[in-house]
Formats: C-alpha cells, structure tokens, sequence
C-alpha cells in the first residue's frame, strides 16, 4: 500500500468510525428500519375521524419512518395512521438502544444477518402481527427460523404446523443477531434446539439430549437402516472411527443416528449389530425436524457434517459417498 493510498485509507477509517459514533437522525431511521424502536410514544394528542382519540403518553407500535412523519399502528391494531415525527418520542427511543450499541453491533444490518447463519437463533419472536388463513398471529409469538427466501424469512409456526414468509424487519432477529455478535454463546445453537425432544437411546427407546454446556463443534449425522446393504457395510468405518477419534477430540464432534427403520426394535437390533450407542432420532419425531430433517436426500446411507449454525460442511451426496464424506471430516479435524 503506497503513502498515498495509507492516508485514504486512514481518513475513510475515520470517517466511518465518526460517522457511527453520532447520534441518529430521521434520514438513517427511514434508510435503516432495523433501528426502530419497537414502539414510540405520542407528545400530543392524535384524534382519527371515527376513532376514539389517542392522548399523549400513550404508546402506539411504529411502523415505519419517512421523511419527517412517522407511521403508526392504531392501538387495535387495524390500521396505521401517520403523524409527525416530533410529536412522538420515536427518534429519542431510537437513540436510547442506539447508543447502549457497540460499534461493530451498529454496523450489523438486516441484509448482513440473512448472509450469516452463525447469527441466526433458533426461534425469532414476530413483532408484528401476521394475517394467515387460519387467522392472525399476534406480535410475541414465537416461530422456528428455517431460512431465507427472497427478502423474507421462511418461517414454521408450531402451534398451527405450517410455514410462513414474514419480513425479517418484522422479527427481532436483528436484535438477537446482535447478542450474538458480542457473545456467541447468547443462545443454544440452532441444531441443538431442533434435536431437543427428539432423539432417544437406541437402546432402551429412553429420553436422550446434549449438554448445552459442552456443544459439539460439528455434528455428525448418520442415516442409515438395518435393511440398508451399504449402511451395514459402512457403519463398522463409523463405528471404529468414533472410537478412535471421540477422545482425541471430545468436544469436537458428536454422532447423531438419523433412523430409516420403521420401528423401534428394528432401530435397536441395527444399533446393538453395529455395535454403536449414539443418540438417535427416531422416524417419528423426523418430521419435528425443521433444519436437520431438511439436510437429507433420498439416499441411504448418507453422512451430512453441519457446524453448531446448521450449515453443511460435508454431505456424501456430494463427496463421492459416506466413506468419503468421513475420510474428509476425518481431515478437518486433524487441520484443527
């Protein structure tokens, strides 16, 4: 780097830097809707032809900044209004969040988290509410953060079973993003919260779960069947690799048994012949699944490695099989 270029460099540090370390504006709260607060509270009395009047001190939800006017949500929740900007506390409420922010935690926008799994939580809480066939869901509400499609988060909401687009703006994703930015152990990783309540011992059909406390770097997931061929084949590979690898790199990994048989006896007898004792999910509870279950192909035996954010590392359906994929895995671990 010349002199020349060092000094520019410098100076768009500098710049940079200044420019996050000043107090907000209403220009960057209609360019940045992930800065709004989640509610503002009226200066002045607001009365709508037909509604009952809106007093000051009462908090409305925002919507959204333009301009000098702001947009706000009727306290039932059926409309939204507009109203300047200054007759609320919108910016001052924006501004308390804004300066309890690390520099870096400022910088973090909505279309960075959707690139960056390793920022995403399990569940998101839905800011507002959501209008669906089966009727709305109101604002608090918990959903399952599956992934991304398009500029939407996709969505599935537990109590009703289905899947939803909502935009990410909607959610406190952005918030949660933030925790973990500074403290990535702020929440349980996503692929440990999907397992939850699902895997069992193969043994004894038993409860079975991992310590929140000692997360595996990489999860290892083994689809295989009794009735497989090729899965009898290659789980002695598995088996005599864990054995030799587990201690060498206790916190490094862990297998999950991802069954293909359709019942438990018949999951139990494969695990006993194989002789391996690792928690399994059962074809039951698969379906419960909304990241794991989504790694899998038609094939069998398939060995898929994701890290702790769910993102695949290795998967056999594209390494040449699951000796491959576990030869290659085998590598990762040696390179630390």
């Amino acid at each position: 780097m010349t002199m020349k270029s060092s000094r520019w460099f410098a100076l768009a540090v500098l710049v940079g830097t200044t420019a996050l370390a000043q107090d907000l504006t209403l220009a960057e709260l209609a360019r940045r809707p992930e800065l709004l607060p989640a509610q503002a509270t009226l200066k002045q009395p607001v009365k709508l032809q037909g509604r009952p009047a809106m007093n000051a001190g009462q908090k409305l939800t925002v919507v959204s900044v333009r301009g000098t006017k702001v947009e706000l949500e009727t306290p039932d929740g059926r409309s939204t209004f507009t109203t300047n900007a200054d007759d609320t506390d919108v910016l001052a409420a924006a501004q308390v969040a804004w300066k309890n922010l690390t520099a870096e935690q400022r910088a973090l926008t909505l279309q960075t988290v959707l690139q960056r799994k390793d920022l995403w939580t399990y569940r998101v809480t839905l800011k507002q509410p959501v209008r669906t066939n089966t009727g709305d869901i109101k604002p608090g509400e918990k959903a399952i953060l599956v992934g991304v499609e398009g500029n939407d988060l996709l969505l599935a909401y537990e109590k009703g079973n289905f899947l939803l687009n909502v935009a990410p703006a909607g959610t406190d994703l952005l918030h949660s993003a933030r925790k973990l930015l500074v403290d990535p152990a702020a929440f349980p990783s996503r692929v440990f919260e999907d397992l939850q309540g699902k895997m069992v011992s193969p043994d004894t059909g038993a409860p079975a779960s991992l310590d929140v406390k000692a997360e595996p770097k990489y999860f290892v997931f083994y689809r295989g069947a009794g009735w497989c061929g090729p899965c009898r084949q290659f789980s002695p590979s598995l088996v005599k690799f864990y054995k030799d690898a587990k201690p060498k790199y206790p916190t490094g990994f862990e297998v999950i048994f991802i069954s293909g048989d359709k019942t438990p006896a018949e999951m139990k007898a494969y695990a006993k012949e194989a002789g391996f004792s690792w928690s399994a999910v059962p074809q039951t509870r698969q379906p419960q699944m909304q990241i794991v279950n989504r790694l899998f192909t038609n094939l069998i035996p398939q060995l898929v490695v994701t890290d702790r954010s769910g993102k695949v590392v290795i998967d056999s359906a594209n390494t040449g099989g699951p000796a491959a994929a576990l030869k290659q895995f085998e590598g990762l671990l040696k390179k630390g």
